[in-house]
């Protein structure tokens, strides 16, 4: 048996229900340029791949590189404003992040969100935890599912492969695991559901906060 002593989440739909503020913003931009909007729950499907991924997917046939511009600037000028309207921590996930902090596991988030939105939202959420390292979309990193971030934050932490854990609600969260040598627990309670974790292969499927942490602390 191989002690995790990295656990590293995903954001949204993970440790952060923002499905709402994230289908808010993208109606608002699209309203903004006279396109057709979408219900809160049809953006389960489109977020989880970076915000130039779901304006693509969000325009549809309407998509230009010149609308999709101003359709990014005023979402994201939007989001800014309002990303925490109806923002959440998932129940369980506090006292999660606190016993493992008290059992000297190390946390971390990694996320295709803008990077900027990534500590306000933990910072709200979260306000006694301290995460060893939260990083969104960057510049200079591929977005998940390139393995790149995870590669970055193993040699950060100075924790082998198969010392970590990967945690995430979708497909992309399994792949990018997977992709850098490190097992995956999905969890079913995020955007994308329990189905779509066991096809895309999850090591581990949980139901609730209680039910990962047992994970973490016995594989």
């Amino acid at each position: 048996m191989t002690m995790i002593k990295l656990a590293a989440f995903d954001l949204d739909g993970t440790v952060a229900d923002t499905l709402a503020d994230l289908a808010q913003a993208m109606n608002f931009a699209l309203t903004e340029q006279n396109l057709p909007t979408y219900p809160v729950d049809d953006y389960r499907q489109l977020v989880g791949n970076g915000v130039d991924k779901l304006i693509q997917d969000a325009m549809a046939g309407a998509y230009t590189p010149e609308g999709a511009a101003q359709v990014k600037a005023d979402f994201q000028r939007f989001y800014a404003e309002h990303c925490l309207d109806f923002t959440d921590a998932y129940p369980g996930m506090g006292e999660l992040l606190e016993k493992l902090h008290e059992d000297g596991v190390i946390t971390a988030v990694i996320s295709n969100k803008p990077n900027q939105f990534v500590p306000l939202i933990l910072q709200k959420l979260y306000p006694e935890h301290e995460f060893a390292y939260a990083s969104g979309q960057q510049p200079d990193i591929p977005r998940k599912p390139d393995p790149t971030a995870l590669e970055k934050l193993l040699t950060f932490c100075g924790v082998e492969k198969d010392e970590a854990l990967y945690v995430g609600d979708s497909n992309v969260d399994v792949v990018f695991a997977h992709n850098a040598g490190v097992k995956v627990c999905g969890v079913s309670w995020g955007f994308r559901g329990k189905k779509e974790l066991e096809e895309a292969g999850a090591d581990y499927l949980v139901d609730t906060a209680e039910a990962l942490y047992d994970v973490i602390r016995t594989i």
